[in-house]
């Protein structure tokens, strides 16, 4: 693992984050890799090299949006710019918040690709959403992967059953948060 980082460096991750973010075509899980080398790398500049990266990544997406709307201009064409005078108010806040946490961006890339919405906005708010979110995996690396791998190595099978009822209770913790409480009131 060791040799990885040092071949391939912030590089590395910079491209493992760009596939990692075409999640349409080809699911890479990076954020676990953010994670396990946050504690070798700086978690500032991983977490710069992978949020660019992701950002790259996640205009696969917005591109699938904007090409599609050929086959749904002439029909729909009026419709998708009222749905973009509507989605400009919240849509760089909203594409910040989608891509600062686990919610589905690819979906919002396809609909901000549909309705031309300004491509230097959107990359702007997915960069600075995806450069917080890796940081903060990085430095949670940084901080507990050593303990996690420890954990994992000196329990065995207990260790993990105890992880494994931890991640459910996060997962569980995270579908139970009624996310519109975050949303600024009409």
């Amino acid at each position: 693992m060791d040799s990885l980082v040092v071949t391939y460096g912030y590089l590395g991750f910079f491209i493992l984050s760009i596939f990692g973010n075409m999640s349409l075509f080809l699911p890479v899980p990076y954020v676990l890799t953010i994670y396990a080398f946050g504690h070798q790398l700086d978690p500032i500049l991983l977490g710069l090299s992978c949020g660019l990266g992701a950002a790259i990544g996640e205009f696969s997406a917005y591109f699938i949006g904007r090409g599609g709307r050929h086959f749904l201009e002439k029909k729909y064409g009026k419709r998708l710019d009222s749905a973009k005078l509507l989605i400009q108010r919240y849509g760089a806040f909203g594409l910040f918040l989608f891509a600062a946490t686990p919610l589905p961006d690819d979906l919002l890339f396809i609909v901000l690709g549909l309705i031309k919405f300004d491509l230097k906005k959107a990359l702007l708010a997915c960069f600075l959403g995806k450069w917080l979110m890796c940081t903060i995996i990085a430095f949670g690396g940084k901080f507990s992967f050593r303990l996690v791998l420890r954990l994992f190595h000196e329990t065995g099978l207990l260790g993990a059953v105890v992880g494994l009822i931890i991640l459910a209770l996060v997962i569980v913790a995270m579908l139970k948060l009624d996310w519109t409480r975050f949303l600024p009131s009409k």
